[in-house]
C-alpha cells in the first residue's frame, strides 16, 4: 500500500492511514453501490432475464472500451502533462472507476432485479436436499475464490493491483511470479469470477447463473485483452512471462512440470 500512497503523493503518517482506510472502504462501497443501482433499475422496469443479461454484456463492452483503448490514451496524456503526480489524476479519473465497475459485475449474481423483485436480497435456504447441496457448493466456492483473491492480492500488492508500475519506468518492470502468479496469469480477476459463481449457487436463481456464465465468458476475453494491453505497456518482459505461465490451467494440472 505504501507504494500506491507514494504515487498518490500522500504524505504524513496520519494522513496516509486515513487515505489507505478510505481507499479500502470506498472500493467496497462503490462496487456494491454500482451493482445495486443496476439491480434497482432492473427491478423498476421489471427486466426479463434476457434484458438483465443484455445489461451485463453492455457494461462489459463499455468496460472493454475503457480498459483496452481509453485508458491507454489517458495514461499517455497524464504522463505528458508534466503535473507533479500524474498517477493521482489517473487514479481518480480512470483507475478507481474502472476497477470498481469491473468487479461490481461479479456481485451481480446476487444483486440483480429478479432477486430484488422476489425479495431475495439475502439468500434463502433451499427447501430440498439437492438445493442445499448446491448452496453448500456455493459456499465452498466462495471460500476458494476468497482464498485465491487473498493469495493473489498478497503476491501482487496494492500498487500493482492499482497500475502504479505503469506510471513509472516500465523498463524496470519484472513480472510477479510469487504465489498464484507463478502458476496462472490474472488470478485476481478469476477470483472475482469464482465469487460470481459462488453467489449464483447460493442464491440459486436463473438470472444469477446466467450472469455468472456471462462473467466467465468475459474472463476468457479478458485474458487476451489484458495480455495485449500489458505487452503494449510493459514490453518484452511481460511477453516472455505470458509464454511461460498459462492463462487458467496450471502446468502441473496439465501434466507438465512448472518452471
Amino acid at each position: 500500500m505504501n507504494d500506491l500512497l507514494d504515487a498518490l503523493g500522500v504524505t504524513g503518517n496520519t494522513l496516509r492511514q486515513v487515505v489507505a482506510a478510505a481507499i479500502w472502504l470506498s472500493f467496497g462501497s462503490a462496487m456494491i453501490a454500482i451493482a445495486a443501482v443496476q439491480a434497482l433499475f432492473e427491478q423498476a422496469v421489471r427486466a426479463s432475464t434476457l434484458i438483465v443479461a443484455g445489461i451485463v454484456i453492455l457494461v462489459w463492452i463499455a468496460w472493454t472500451v475503457w480498459h483496452s483503448h481509453l485508458f491507454a490514451i489517458h495514461r499517455k496524456a497524464y504522463l505528458a502533462a508534466g503535473i507533479p503526480h500524474p498517477y493521482r489524476r489517473a487514479f481518480v479519473r480512470d483507475i478507481f472507476p474502472g476497477i470498481t465497475v469491473g468487479f461490481s459485475q461479479m456481485l451481480r449474481s446476487a444483486l440483480n432485479g429478479a432477486n430484488l423483485e422476489e425479495g431475495h436480497l439475502l439468500p434463502h435456504l433451499a427447501a430440498g436436499s439437492a438445493g442445499r447441496v448446491i448452496q453448500a457448493l456455493g459456499m465452498v466456492t466462495f471460500l476458494g475464490a476468497f482464498t485465491l483473491f487473498a493469495f493473489a492480492w498478497g503476491a501482487l500488492g496494492a500498487a500493482r493491483v492499482g497500475f502504479v508500475p505503469e506510471f513509472g519506468d516500465t523498463t524496470l518492470f519484472e513480472p510477479v511470479r510469487r504465489g498464484p502468479y507463478g502458476h496462472v496469469r490474472h488470478p485476481l480477476f478469476w477470483s472475482g469470477i469464482g465469487v460470481s459463481w459462488a453467489l449464483a449457487l447460493v442464491w440459486m436463481t436463473a438470472d444469477g447463473l446466467i450472469i455468472a456464465a456471462i462473467n466467465t465468458a468475459y474472463g476468457l476475453a479478458y485474458n487476451v485483452l489484458e495480455d495485449r494491453r500489458l505487452v503494449l505497456v510493459l514490453g518484452e518482459r511481460y511477453r516472455v512471462y505470458s509464454k511461460e505461465v498459462p492463462h487458467i490451467v496450471p502446468l502441473r494440472i496439465r501434466g507438465k512440470p512448472a518452471d
